[in-house]
């Protein structure tokens, strides 16, 4: 046999068994405990939340009031992506309670001080216990969901699971996609090395507890964002979603955006068009 031969099955051999050892839905996850951001620091001070989910996990998150609690204009619940912990994912919104929004953000299982491990379902139903808690305790108003990169799926799901039990005022994806099998195959896909590899994901990544139709989500108000330059999940991702998806829905693509900046670039633009977005649609009640 060649040394072709060997190295590429080595490669392949070597890519199967670091995706089944991660047990498999767990390479999107990485996790982190630590404390990264107090924000105090900016003079914000969340109200410590713990919950439990239906799987018997707690879950931890903090919830911001609206500066001017008298005038809130609604609630945005914040599914963050991966990596590192709400501690440092709270900051992309610091700057909605300023603006009469109340605001909460949670941790999926396993990270910062939520316990379990994640998963496609624990993060579902951390989700679903996030929402229910803010609509019997903190507002019976529609909710804002927005999901972030990984927070995306989740969202979208999670949605699927509280529609109808649940008030929606809207739903917004930023820089997301709909399906764990395909967003293993586009990761495979970027490197020459990996790309014959693809297949392997419809294998050992499961979409169980993926959207299981956008379409569903009507009529509540669908909103798709992701920036230009985002080579960290792929805008053909967003532009899949959106296609499928029904009305009343819209896309934005964001110049110059890459993963996660999109709020802080051309002088925080994309902030006064997110609220003017929400005040045309806070009529929507589902």
């Amino acid at each position: 046999m060649t040394k072709w031969y060997w190295t590429f099955g080595h490669i392949f051999l070597k890519i199967t068994v670091l995706l089944m050892l991660a047990g498999c839905q767990s390479v999107f996850y990485f996790p982190l405990k630590e404390k990264l951001f107090d924000p105090a620091k900016i003079k914000m001070q969340p109200e410590d939340v713990f919950l439990k989910t239906q799987g018997g996990n707690t879950i931890h998150g903090w919830y911001f009031q609206a500066t001017n609690p008298q005038e809130s204009k609604g609630t945005l619940l914040f599914f963050h992506g991966n990596a590192e912990n709400l501690t440092s994912h709270f900051l992309m919104f610091h700057w909605l309670p300023s603006k009469g929004y109340n605001y909460f953000i949670f941790d999926y299982p396993g990270y910062g001080l939520s316990t379990g491990k994640p998963t496609p379902e624990s993060t579902v139903e951390a989700g679903m216990a996030a929402a229910q808690w803010l609509h019997l305790r903190k507002d019976s108003r529609p909710l804002i969901i927005y999901g972030h990169s990984l927070g995306g799926i989740v969202a979208l799901r999670t949605v699927e699971e509280i529609k109808g039990a649940i008030p929606l005022r809207n739903v917004v994806i930023e820089a997301s996609f709909s399906s764990y099998q395909q967003m293993g195959r586009n990761v495979l896909g970027r490197r020459w090395w990996t790309w014959p590899f693809q297949p392997i994901t419809y294998l050992v990544l499961s979409d169980e507890y993926a959207p299981k139709s956008l379409e569903s989500i009507a009529p509540v108000p669908l909103l798709f964002i992701h920036g230009n330059e985002d080579h960290a999940v792929e805008l053909k991702n967003t532009e899949k979603m959106f296609a499928e998806a029904k009305e009343p829905k819209e896309i934005w693509v964001v110049p110059g955006g890459h993963h996660g900046d999109l709020y802080e670039i051309r002088n925080g633009e994309l902030r006064e068009q997110f609220l003017s977005y929400l005040s045309k649609t806070s009529t929507a009640a589902h």
